[in-house]
């Protein structure tokens, strides 16, 4: 399992997510809209792990948490654990919430 610092960040009222990496000096996004939506958010500490690099391509489904204080996202929840996003919201947002969705990641 490899990993990788970067953030994530709800904007739009909550209702889309960005979260970025930089992986071998290529930025790697993933971007998606929420179902439902949340209050805008921001994680400057978040981790990606993520099994190859080959993988952070594409549409994908993702599920998680978000809340009180931290957010979990699996990205290929039908691959549990291969890429997941965590870390510690700057500040918390309640209630907490479960969300899912699709998202697609760039590379740049």
């Amino acid at each position: 399992m490899h990993s990788a610092t970067g953030f994530i960040r709800a904007t739009g009222s909550g209702t889309k997510i960005t979260a970025s990496f930089t992986i071998d000096g290529i930025l790697h996004t993933f971007s998606a809209s929420l179902t439902p939506s949340l209050q805008d958010f921001y994680c400057a500490n978040a981790t990606l792990h993520y099994e190859s690099v080959g993988e952070l391509t594409a549409t994908r489904a993702f599920n998680g948490r978000f809340g009180k204080e931290d957010i979990s996202i699996n990205i290929a929840p039908g691959n549990p654990g291969r890429i997941k996003i965590t870390g510690d919201l700057d500040m918390p947002i309640s209630p907490a919430s479960t969300i899912s969705g699709n998202g697609s990641w760039t590379s740049n």
